[in-house]
């Protein structure tokens, strides 16, 4: 082999063990100088946070329904006749006894005349068969028959007085003429329609509460009701019902609410607000409000060592601008803005915010 190719050989040895001996070096120096530079353990999360303390709340149950009148009849003709007269017009009120509608009397006097001069006739008949009879005259069974056929005559006076007096159809009760489904001349038999009568002197506030809340209600409790035009009133249960409605499972409640100057209507929707309980709570605004794993419904807050807790919670009552809330300790810090960033068990650095004020101006405005 020639001395040339030797050569070559050789030169290329030595490149390549150069190189390697570069590389080497160059990835003990960077091993190295990861070894020696710390790595910067992240900083906790800021976090917005408020301090609440818990203070004593009225817990309520709240049913949604509507009013209706305490009494409401429709009046119905209890004989036959022509509609003679109409004394009240509709929406008018009406004390009991008065005359609603007046019928025509027709015949219907001169067959009273008639009826009672057949009692005069009985009770004669009987006068007389009783004294024969005490002489031996008359036969027993005689004056037996003569005392029911004046019983009988009786009887039938008195009936044709009833139907004289429902000739004048009268309220049964004071109240308002709701309808009419009668005009002059109109030809009533008995059982036709012919004034619908309610009473709105006092409504009944009229809901359905759920059955995890009824067994804390009671006669006799103080009802807040409150209407969507903004008004508001005061009523005290007057009935529960023992029996849930096959369809909700929910217990009707009625509570009756004076309206003496009748300005409260009929039929309109409103709200029911019953205390039963004092308990301690503290007011959050809806918007810190978060859910856990399990879907429950609660907060976050910083505990002493600064790392994030989940306290559920229960409501207690709402109000304009925030709700008061159970289940938290006396004293908690919850966390007002960034909750959706940090975990249960994180370590945070919370700063203080000033939704405590902004709640209590909410409150005072409410």
């Amino acid at each position: 082999m020639k001395r040339s190719t030797y050569l070559a050989i050789v030169l290329l040895a030595a490149v390549a063990a150069w190189m390697s001996s570069g590389s080497w070096v160059a990835a003990t120096r960077t091993d190295s100088a990861l070894t020696e530079v710390p790595v910067a353990e992240p900083s906790p999360m800021r976090v917005r946070v408020v301090d609440l303390a818990a203070e004593k709340v009225t817990r309520e149950v709240v049913i949604q329904g509507q009013l209706e009148p305490r009494r409401q009849v429709e009046i119905r003709a209890q004989t036959d006749g022509q509609v003679a007269a109409l004394p009240v017009e509709k929406g008018a009120r009406v004390s009991k006894g008065d005359v609603l509608v007046e019928l025509a009397v027709d015949d219907r006097n001169a067959q009273l005349a008639r009826a009672e001069a057949e009692v005069q006739s009985r009770r004669l008949e009987l006068t007389a068969s009783e004294k024969l009879g005490r002489k031996g005259m008359q036969a027993q069974t005689q004056v037996k028959a003569a005392q029911a056929a004046l019983a009988a005559a009786e009887a039938e006076l008195e009936r044709l007085r009833i139907d004289l007096g429902h000739t004048r159809i009268r309220a049964p009760f004071d109240g308002l003429v709701e309808t009419r489904a009668v005009e002059l001349g109109s030809l009533l038999e008995r059982g036709d329609p012919v004034v619908e009568l309610v009473d709105v002197s006092t409504l009944k506030a009229v809901g359905a509460v759920p059955q995890q809340s009824a067994s804390a209600l009671a006669l006799g409790q103080t009802v807040q009701v409150q209407l969507l035009d903004g008004q508001t009133t005061q009523g005290r249960i007057v009935y529960l019902s023992r029996v849930a409605a096959t369809e909700t499972r929910s217990f009707r409640v009625e509570a009756e609410v004076p309206n003496p100057d009748g300005t409260l209507l009929s039929g309109i929707s409103a709200e029911l607000r019953i205390a039963v309980a004092e308990e301690p709570a503290h007011f959050l605004s809806p918007a810190v409000l978060t859910l856990d794993d399990d879907g429950q419904v609660g907060v976050k807050a910083v505990a002493d060592d600064q790392h994030v807790v989940f306290h559920a919670i229960s409501l207690v009552r709402s109000e304009a601008g925030g709700v008061w809330v159970s289940g938290l300790p006396a004293h908690v810090r919850v966390i007002t803005r960034g909750q959706g960033f940090v975990t249960i068990g994180e370590a945070v650095a919370p700063i203080s915010d000033r939704l405590a004020d902004d709640l209590t101006e909410l409150r005072s405005a409410s």
